[in-house]
């Protein structure tokens, strides 16, 4: 089973048979219950006829310091180990790894008074210390266990003396409660539980590499600051972005793991994305070959169909908010500070997004429009990044330096392929932007169309159809990505300038 099963306990709760294993003062902590539920041909007739009835049962984890040692009862009656709705329960926001259930000989000395068994004088208590009747390993995926809150399963248990040739198995129900958000007395909680290592990003907001001190996994913390040039930010949209992460869990959508918060400061642990975002990618490598821009719109759409099937529009999909791990050839979408789930009335006249990526509703609400804000502007921002990943330029720049000249394209949403930049493009990928670049949000395609058309089935189908980038274009991003320059699109911040005040500009 490739794990290191060790008799030998390090922190332990009291052994006590009427202790439910739950440990103490866990009221908005995330926690996963461990509960054994039932066995069956977990019969060890040897260990019984030794007269050694006796045994205890050690349940650690992965992610957690937390470690139970507790008896184990034996029906002499059906000659099976018994020990339903015994419940163990961790804490953790990311239970991400394993639970391993080890049943021990209840020899044992003493708990706490564990002796050192490291030495050359290892004697005859030490032994019997160290022999493990069965264990087994239950694996955790956090995806999982978000998604379905609660898993009932059957696991196969590894026996030292099996009396028969059936495979016994434990049947363990998994439930997960998941409250991510904490207040903490200030950043020193979460320096206590990561090392903080070297910023990875910066903008509106300021992300770090961080690693948990008992685990040593890897993750990105995210510091939203409450108050940005003296104006206090409206806790609504600071819980914006941290209660939808919370209830979406996809392969290409960045995961969230745990929030603490002070009174300054919102600390968002996230996954960490290795590679780079698509804009500095796309800066390295100009226009990208058709497949690959094929491949990553086939990772962009599968998660944009997941949002819009939950009711959930981004409304800022950009370059800067895809990383690519062009080594595993995945691509991850992030930052979902203009995120909203769909509700037509409160979402008129909203403006979101970045301006280059903006459809022609939203930018009309940015001068006094009441039109929705939802699904088909993600599409209009798609249409735009492919149309920009396949010629290196913006369909609307009209070569002029004044942002107003792209506005006024945009909203008229006149754009053309010009030679000899689209000469060699093929006809499916014009098409593809055609359907997205529409005027009339309800006559653009829709998410699911889209995964449907020609260009993305043909260019995706077969076992090399996610493969986004080759081996020259890898070792070309990694070289020269350390010295990208950090410039970006505008983002809604830089953006109330160009407009005057009484435009009725409104921002959700």
């Amino acid at each position: 089973m490739g794990n290191k099963w060790s008799a030998t306990p390090t922190l332990t709760s009291e052994i006590n048979d009427s202790d439910d294993g739950e440990p103490p003062d866990l009221s908005g902590e995330s926690t996963l219950t461990v509960t054994i539920m039932d066995s069956k041909n977990f019969v060890l007739e040897n260990f019984l006829n030794h007269g050694k009835h006796r045994a205890l049962i050690r349940v650690a984890s992965s992610f957690n310091n937390q470690v139970y040692i507790k008896p184990f009862k034996y029906d002499t009656v059906s000659l099976a180990w018994q020990m339903c709705k015994r419940k163990f329960t961790f804490a953790s926001n990311d239970p991400e790894g394993e639970i391993r259930m080890c049943l021990l000989r209840h020899d044992l000395v003493p708990l706490p008074a564990v002796p050192n068994c490291t030495g050359s004088g290892l004697d005859h208590s030490c032994k019997h210390q160290k022999e493990t009747i069965a264990k087994m390993c239950i694996s955790l995926s956090l995806s999982e266990l978000k998604q379905s809150k609660h898993i009932d399963r059957w696991y196969n248990v590894e026996c030292a003396e099996l009396s028969t040739s059936e495979v016994p198995q434990v049947r363990i129900s998994l439930d997960f409660n998941y409250h991510p958000s904490r207040m903490v007395s200030s950043v020193d909680s979460l320096n206590n539980k990561y090392e903080i290592e070297q910023t990875i990003g910066t903008g509106v907001s300021v992300v770090k590499k961080a690693v948990n001190k008992h685990t040593k996994k890897e993750y990105a913390v995210k510091y939203l600051e409450k108050q940005v040039k003296g104006q206090t930010i409206p806790r609504s949209d600071l819980d914006n972005e941290i209660e939808l992460l919370k209830s979406i869990t996809h392969p290409n959508v960045v995961q969230l793991y745990e929030t603490m918060e002070d009174k300054n400061t919102i600390y968002l642990v996230m996954e960490l994305i290795k590679g780079s975002d698509l804009f500095d990618i796309s800066d390295i490598l100009g226009t990208l070959r058709p497949c690959s821009v094929a491949a990553l719109l086939q990772q962009l759409l599968t998660a944009l169909n997941f949002l819009h099937s939950r009711g959930i529009a981004h409304r800022d999909i950009k370059p800067e908010n895809m990383i690519v791990d062009y080594t595993k050839n995945t691509l991850k979408l992030t930052d979902f500070g203009s995120a909203k789930i769909l509700n037509h009335k409160t979402d008129e006249g909203a403006v979101a997004g970045t301006l280059n990526y903006m459809a022609p509703e939203v930018i009309l609400n940015m001068r006094g429009g009441h039109n929705v804000c939802d699904k088909p502007v993600d599409v209009w921002s798609v249409g735009i990044i492919t149309y920009m990943l396949l010629c290196g330029f913006h369909p609307f720049d009209c070569g002029k330096s004044k942002t107003q000249n792209i506005i006024n394209r945009i909203v008229s949403g006149k754009f053309d392929f010009p030679s000899p930049s689209w000469d060699k493009v093929q006809k499916e990928c014009r098409d593809f932007i055609k359907r997205c670049l529409v005027l009339e949000p309800k006559k653009r395609a829709t998410v699911p169309e889209l995964l449907k058309h020609p260009w993305i089935v043909k260019s995706t189908a077969g076992t090399s159809g996610n493969v986004i980038f080759n081996e020259e274009e890898c070792d070309r991003i990694e070289s020269e990505k350390s010295s990208m320059s950090s410039s970006r699109s505008n983002s809604m911040g830089s953006l109330v300038g160009l407009f005057s005040a009484n435009t009725g500009v409104s921002r959700s």
